[in-house]
Order: C-alpha cells, then sequence, then structure tokens
C-alpha cells in the first residue's frame, strides 16, 4: 500500500479545472492495482465534476489518474481510480 499526498488539479470534460488537495491511497489487491481517496477543495468548484461520470486527477508530479467521484460532502469528495492504474 502506498498513500500520496499534495496539490492538484481535477478536471472533467465541459467543466473547468477545480484546484484540491488530495490524498490517493495505492494498493494491489486481487486482479490488480486499485485506487481511491479524498479530494479536499471547493464544493462550489467540485460540484459539477462530481455530476460527471469520468473525471481526471493531475498530480503534483505531472502524473494523470482517471477517477470518479463517488461523493460530495461539503468541500470533501471521495473517489474511486478509474481503468488501469498505472506508476504514480
Amino acid at each position: 500500500m502506498k498513500t500520496l499526498t499534495g496539490r492538484g488539479l481535477v478536471s472533467a470534460e465541459g467543466c473547468g479545472s477545480a484546484r484540491v488537495r488530495y490524498r490517493v491511497v495505492v494498493e494491489r489487491r486481487e486482479g490488480g492495482v486499485v485506487a481511491y481517496g479524498n479530494l479536499y477543495g471547493s464544493h462550489v468548484s467540485l460540484r459539477p465534476i462530481w455530476l460527471e461520470p469520468d473525471a481526471q486527477l493531475r498530480l503534483a508530479n505531472g502524473r494523470r489518474l482517471n477517477i470518479s467521484i463517488t461523493d460530495l460532502v461539503n468541500d470533501t469528495a471521495e473517489f474511486e481510480g478509474i481503468g488501469t492504474i498505472g506508476a504514480l
């Protein structure tokens, strides 16, 4: 298990980008590698992205992670990685 934290950008097609702080947990499970975690930012900026099925998180190191935001409460969003999780 590996945990990544930092500042990044989350975006979805048709939505503006939102600046966020993130906490990403990457772990190996049966069937492959999974990623999930939390985003901390402005509710107003995250809400339109939450309504879209697919989004992308750009990490501080420049790498990108395809995600789906599964919940949004106040200024905290929960997400799951989708597709292939590459080296982060």
